[in-house]
């Protein structure tokens, strides 16, 4: 199996976390710079997220079943890499706005196009070890972001515009790696033609109301539990960020050593895989709840910690749920809209958690996202009836190549 492809679109998504980790990191310096206040910059970012829910469905027009998946994702990576270096010279907070939006917009890319690339890339049968390595990415960009800007700036003395201006640069060299990337086609290992209405399919309908739930559980958990290891044990943020930095190091070792055993899951039984996803995302919410409620630090941080490294094994195996049962023509629209369906599911969890937090505390809010956590798995491990029938069949001598 070639390594390139995988670690080429791989690296094109560390370079995109560059951004949006290192406005987590220098928003304090950012608002005093421009010297406005924190709920400015928080409404821009909010027109940021609302351009990467779109951008991903004009991504998908843009291909619409050309080979040019590749080179659109490169382009797309160049132009948020530009867009990083550019904020080091933005002169007021408008600028500023602008160059998050067209970042937003090119992010669109990232979603869209990298999954349904690599499954033309490589034949069905090592497809869920590849999806788990390029989901190492996600970890690993959130280990390397925000290590390089404290480096930079905590080591370099650098102000933000010199962080952004070496990010800029660190971004475009990471997606410059990335320009041998070929598209082969698509449907390259599948005997159907692009064509048809993807959420026709049972598996497809259960597992994006699946994903939405997911999304309750995902998008609060890191918040909700940075924010209890400090007001219940009084963790403070270098404790707190190098636990996260382990927890995605564990996420890293777990994907990269899990991804064979899912190839061999799904060959020896499609239906097997949403039942080892329901357990393993039932398994992350538990873990949750259990260290919101654990009576000593090391227990908490204990359960924590599996819920954080369990957690992202899970979109690696529902996204190959997803590629199984779509269409090649319409994987790219399916990626899209299981992105909004997450960012939808993130924004009800934090409104649900917030409530929550209001009557019970911190730590009744991070039990509770065990709730949706069940509900994901029941519905996902529903789909065990469906997806045989529902498969897309590939071509006989792509089977176990």
């Amino acid at each position: 199996m070639r390594l390139y492809p995988v670690v080429a679109v791989g690296m094109l998504a560390i370079t995109d976390a560059f951004v949006n980790q290192a406005l987590s990191v220098l928003a304090p310096d950012i608002t005093a710079s421009f010297g406005v206040s924190t709920g400015a910059l928080t409404s821009l970012l909010a027109i940021q997220l609302l351009a990467v829910g779109v951008a991903p469905f004009l991504m998908a027009t843009v291909v619409r079943g050309r080979p040019i998946r590749a080179l659109v994702s490169i382009v797309t990576g160049l132009v948020w890499s530009v867009s990083t270096l550019a904020i080091s010279f933005a002169g007021d907070i408008w600028t500023l706005g602008a160059l998050l939006l067209v970042s937003g917009l090119a992010n669109g890319s990232q979603i869209a196009l990298h999954s349904p690339l690599l499954a033309d890339i490589y034949p069905p049968a090592v497809r869920g070890r590849v999806l788990a390595l390029y989901g190492a990415a996600m970890p690993a960009g959130a280990i390397l972001s925000p290590l390089t800007v404290s480096a930079l700036s905590g080591w370099f003395g650098l102000d933000w515009r010199a962080v952004y201006a070496v990010l800029g640069v660190l971004s475009l060299l990471g997606c410059l790696s990335a320009l041998r990337l070929r598209d082969p086609g698509i449907g390259r290992h599948d005997e159907v033609t692009p064509g048809g209405n993807p959420l026709r399919s049972r598996t497809l309908r259960r597992v994006f109301a699946a994903f939405v739930a997911y999304g309750m559980l995902l998008v609060p958990a890191a918040t909700f539990l940075s924010v209890h290891l400090k007001e219940r044990w009084g963790m403070e943020t270098d404790a707190r960020g190098l636990f996260t930095a382990c927890c995605s190091a564990g996420a890293i070792v777990a994907l990269v050593a899990f991804g064979r055993r899912l190839d061999a899951i799904f060959q020896a039984d499609p239906g097997r895989v949403p039942i080892v996803a329901a357990r393993i995302i039932a398994c992350s919410a538990l873990a949750f709840a259990a260290g919101a409620s654990a009576p000593v630090l090391p227990l908490t941080l204990l359960a924590f910690f599996v819920g954080l490294v369990l957690t992202p094994m899970i979109v690696p195996m529902i996204t190959l749920i997803m590629i199984a049962v779509t269409g090649p023509g319409g994987r790219s629209y399916m990626a899209s809209l299981f992105g909004v369906g997450l960012a939808i599911g993130g924004l009800t969890g934090a409104a649900l958690l917030s409530t929550v937090e209001g009557t019970y505390g911190t730590a009744g809010a991070v039990a509770s996202i065990a709730l949706p956590g069940l509900l994901a798995g029941l519905l996902i491990a529903s789909t065990a009836r469906t997806i045989r029938a529902d498969l897309i069949p590939v071509r006989e001598e792509n089977v176990n190549a």
